[in-house]
């Protein structure tokens, strides 16, 4: 195993998602992972692009947005070190539900996703493990989604009775 292998076995180790899953799941994800870093204002992918990269983010951080018509970017997340991006780079059709662009330099483990998924289909345990990570992720994005969903709203209603 060279030594670029060694050290990301040894961040999937210490990462919180990876944490627990038995070492011959860490082992063989760590063969086709790879370290990526990532420059403040670098775009890691686009909303609605198929993009097949799975991210945990070792350290950085990175704004989760999308574009909102006549308003420009709205910004609803900010993912740190210990969390992951691009979720859907493992659930069909695969197409990114936000665009992410770095915020402070970042270092990620970038973990083929094909090869990912190949793995999850072939060892059920791996995948239901996977899959239920994946869950609580997005139960968490969703969550803030909804949170500036309903600050939105009551901008909105506060703005329409100081007018009305």
């Amino acid at each position: 195993m060279s030594e670029e292998k060694v050290d990301i076995l040894t961040m999937l180790r210490d990462h919180p998602f990876m944490r627990d899953l038995p070492e011959k799941y860490l082992q063989q994800i760590a063969e086709f992972s790879s370290l990526v870093r990532f420059k403040s204002g670098q775009k890691v992918f686009e909303e609605g692009e198929v993009h097949m990269k799975f991210y945990l983010i070792v350290y950085g951080l990175v704004a989760l947005y999308s574009e909102v018509p006549s308003k420009g970017e709205l910004r609803f997340e900010t993912v740190r070190g210990g969390e992951v991006l691009g979720w859907s780079s493992l659930v069909r059709p695969f197409t990114k539900t936000a665009s992410a662009k770095v915020i402070e330099p970042t270092l990620a483990i970038a973990i083929d996703s094909n090869k990912l998924l190949e793995m999850m289909d072939k060892d059920r345990e791996l995948g239901y493990s996977i899959i239920s990570r994946l869950i609580q992720i997005v139960s968490g994005r969703l969550k803030a989604v909804r949170f500036q969903l309903l600050d939105i709203y009551a901008s909105l209603k506060r703005g329409k009775s100081e007018s009305g």
